[in-house]
């Protein structure tokens, strides 16, 4: 990462979360959200969140994108590309990287796939050209990061569809399986692959309440032979096996976000 920085020392986690919740900065997120086509479950959701000034995720990733000016960009979990436009409103010519298995109807809402995410960046003024890489992200991470486990036609194959993808990227964030066992493996295939300076965000360690203890929040964590209880304790479990990271929590509403930002 050479096109912008911040020095993270001289941050603390209270003073971040001012500079991410300033108007400007909420008012660029809000833009943006106009700029995309409605989503009638999640679109109106998101402005809420932001006109009350309470942070998510589509905050925390504009202002970074917007100070860190990065050069490369990782999402795991598009969707329709709510997050992944933030950063391409910053930086418009940002080399995008996004892992997805376009699942119907997730999320109570329409998934219409890499052709509709890439017509809402060019509407946002995007001018690069996205790589879409669609698939279960435990098969398709390995492969993008030429680990040997990931198998040789799997590694072959992805040489074709992301020739030249760097082994160290500068903002990534990982909001796909939300099992409690693929979260983690999600983090571990991304996390040592953070430039020095970038940031990883990792999605909804704060979840709704109302649905916390409900049979399809169970479902979908899954098996939790660790005793995480819920993605914050995959996050905490995750970090420490990275000391050269600083981790930054903001819990203060639902969905929550961690950040793992790498200092050397």
């Amino acid at each position: 990462m050479n096109r912008g920085s911040i020095d993270w020392s001289d941050v603390d986690d209270e003073a971040l979360f001012r500079l991410v919740a300033a108007s400007e900065n909420l008012a660029s997120v809000e833009t943006v959200m106009n700029q995309l086509t409605v989503d009638h479950n999640w679109t109106e959701v998101v402005l809420e969140l932001v006109r009350n000034g309470k942070l998510e995720t589509r905050c925390f990733i504009r202002w970074l994108a917007e100070t860190l000016k990065p050069e490369t960009y990782l999402e795991i979990g598009v969707r329709r590309g709510f997050s992944m436009s933030m950063v391409a409103s910053a930086v418009q010519d940002v080399q995008i990287y996004g892992f997805d298995m376009w699942l119907k109807g997730y999320a109570g809402s329409e998934n219409p796939g890499p052709d509709y995410v890439r017509s809402e960046l060019a509407g946002i003024g995007y001018t690069g050209s996205p790589v879409f890489l669609s698939g279960n992200s435990h098969q398709t991470l390995p492969a993008f990061f030429s680990d040997p486990s990931s198998g040789w036609l799997r590694r072959r194959r992805m040489d074709r569809l992301a020739p030249g993808r760097p082994e160290l990227l500068d903002l990534m964030l990982v909001d796909g399986d939300h099992s409690l066992l693929g979260a983690y493996q999600d983090l571990m295939d991304t996390l040592p692959h953070l430039s020095v300076g970038g940031v990883l965000v990792f999605d909804d360690i704060t979840p709704d309440p109302s649905y916390v203890d409900s049979v399809e929040t169970k479902n979908e964590a899954g098996d939790d032979p660790h005793g995480w209880m819920d993605l914050l304790g995959v996050w905490r479990h995750a970090i420490v096996q990275f000391p050269s990271y600083r981790s930054i929590e903001y819990a203060t509403n639902t969905p929550g976000v961690a950040l793992a930002v790498r200092l050397a």
